[in-house]
């Protein structure tokens, strides 16, 4: 659909937050709402067929590929930074993993001063967006949100070889990494409908596109935001791909930033909000000095571990599950089950490497197929991995401009181990990793470890290897920072500081990272988000779940 005059409020980014976003502010009939996306529809088949995620990986439509720049304590690797760029965003290329990180994460946002953030302010948003098929307490899970949560319909039984193995190892099993402990090891739930993804876009956006009061454009990049003194008054979209001019969509209330982690602050910063000095080097005039903006970039660090395995039980191609594979295709097209059902990453573990730690600082990632050495989904032959994450990484990055053109790719420096007990961490966690692979229960399904491969020890050499090998999850958050304090980029109430008319929703405002996947912690504070924003348009204040 296209643009056609002023909107209430104009919406730059259409993955997880912008979808709800537009969804939640929409069904105020009398709102005018706007929602661009740079990327394409979420058309293409690739998107909803949970299996098919690895090829979302590398997309070069769907995914905007980015890079870290080199990294200092990485012998100048430069990790992938892969994000959605197709309405769903991020939610419509990523594993489907539903966990919504520790409770402590949350109540450690309120006691850095952000009222209304803590767990038990949070968990009703959670609730609303829920409709979780196997789980019913109603103090924990959701039943009649938009959002499917429900198991993968058939899990490989190498998952369970995991959990045993973990239980050998005095971790408990935990099948609800949502309820009410995350620690222990079990399989993840997911977000799909039916066999199907179940993105932002389709459970949010999908049931309001019949509504006369949204528009909904697409394959549009947002190059600025207008201001008019020091208010937000417009977008200003970038020339199109198809000849389309350059034009600016107004705003009569507000504007809300949802582009995510890389491209918010980005915006912002192109925009003129941000710091003053490197903006003006640039030769952006300078709308408000906010040096915060692209700051406190922060994700999940990860290494992997790579097997060979014994048998056909793993997902992999071989002479001997050609035919299955086959099979498979026919079983999904006629009743969305087998292995294109599934997201792969099927089964993981939250676990404390110190038993004094209050809550897990690493998650151990299983997935029961061998992964490609060229990066992609599967190589020829059987295997799995384990990836072990670190949850609450102390360094910190950057996202800053490479130049004015908003065409030009920002850099992304995520700075990784510059505080030396995240390397340390991450490792204790890989220890766990290979010693969980060593137990008896996978004996029998346990070939050659791969990478790093027996050679290296446990010793400095495995850290070493870490430290060079290392990667992350992809989930990059903070570069917006909420806080109470006058130096971060939004306030409680998601408002830009300084500013008029112009908020940011999406995990840029993140303060702290939380433990735990982070596309339902993004959904919940759109969901937070969309509230404040009506609750302001009535000229009430914001927090408190209501059945609109």
């Amino acid at each position: 659909m296209t643009a056609n005059g002023v909107y209430d409020y104009v919406i730059v980014g259409g993955g997880s937050a912008g979808c709800v976003l537009a969804g939640r502010l929409s069904e105020d009939a009398d709102r005018r709402v706007c929602l661009i996306e740079a990327g394409p529809p979420d058309r293409n088949p690739l998107i909803h067929v949970p299996a098919a995620l690895f090829a979302l990986m590398r997309h070069p439509r769907l995914n905007w590929r980015y890079r870290t720049a080199p990294q200092r304590r990485m012998d100048g690797a430069e990790v992938p930074v892969p994000r959605g760029r197709t309405l769903g965003g991020s939610s419509s290329i990523n594993g489907m993993v539903y966990v919504r990180g520790h409770r402590r994460d949350y109540d450690d946002w309120a006691a850095s001063g952000l009222a209304g953030w803590g767990w038990a302010d949070v968990l009703p948003w959670f609730l609303k967006s829920e409709r979780n098929a196997s789980f019913s307490d109603p103090a924990l899970h959701g039943q009649d949100g938009p959002l499917d949560v429900t198991f993968v319909r058939r899990l490989n039984p190498l998952g369970e070889a995991f959990v045993t193995a973990a239980e050998s190892l005095q971790y408990r099993r935990n099948d609800d990494f949502n309820g009410a402990e995350q620690d222990g090891f079990g399989p993840h739930q997911v977000t799909q409908r039916d066999g199907r993804r179940c993105s932002a876009a389709a459970a949010f956006l999908a049931p309001a596109r019949g509504r006369p009061n949204l528009d909904v454009v697409t394959g549009r990049a947002a190059a600025a935001v207008a201001f008019e003194g020091r208010r937000a008054a417009g977008v200003v979209l970038a020339p199109g791909a198809r000849g389309q001019a350059a034009r600016r969509i107004e705003a009569r209330r507000e504007i809300v930033l949802a582009a995510g982690a890389v491209a918010s602050p980005q915006l912002l910063m192109l925009s003129g909000v941000g710091g003053g000095a490197a903006l003006s080097a640039l030769g952006i005039p300078v709308v408000r000095d906010l040096p915060a903006v692209g700051r406190n970039l922060q994700d999940h660090a990860a290494a992997r571990s790579d097997f060979d395995a014994l048998g056909t039980v793993a997902y992999g191609l071989s002479a001997r599950t050609l035919p299955r594979m086959a099979w498979s295709v026919v079983e999904y097209a006629a009743a969305r089950r087998g292995f294109w059902a599934s997201n792969l990453i099927e089964f993981c573990g939250f676990l404390r490497t110190d038993p004094a730690f209050d809550r897990p600082d690493v998650q151990l990632v299983f997935i029961p197929g061998q992964r490609g050495e060229d990066g992609r989904p599967f190589g020829w032959g059987h295997g799995f991995s384990i990836t072990a994450v670190l949850l609450r990484p102390k360094s910190r990055g950057s996202v800053s401009l490479a130049s004015a053109d908003p065409a030009d790719r920002p850099v992304i420096d995520p700075d990784f181990f510059s505080e030396p007990g995240d390397l340390e961490a991450l490792t204790d966690g890989f220890r766990v990793a290979r010693r969980i692979v060593r137990c008896p229960a996978f004996d029998r399904w346990r070939g050659r470890e791969r990478h790093p491969g027996p050679e290296v020890d446990d010793g400095d050499a495995l850290q070493d290897w870490v430290r060079r090998n290392a990667a992350t999850i992809f989930h990059p958050v903070g570069t917006c920072r909420m806080g109470a304090d006058p130096d971060s980029v939004v306030d409680p109430e998601l408002r830009v500081r300084g500013v008029d008319g112009l908020r940011v929703i999406d995990a840029s405002v993140m303060p702290a990272i939380v433990g735990g996947n982070t596309n339902a912690p993004t959904i919940m504070i759109a969901e937070k988000g969309a509230d404040l924003i009506r609750r302001a348009a009535r000229g009430e204040g914001g927090g408190v779940v209501d059945s609109g």
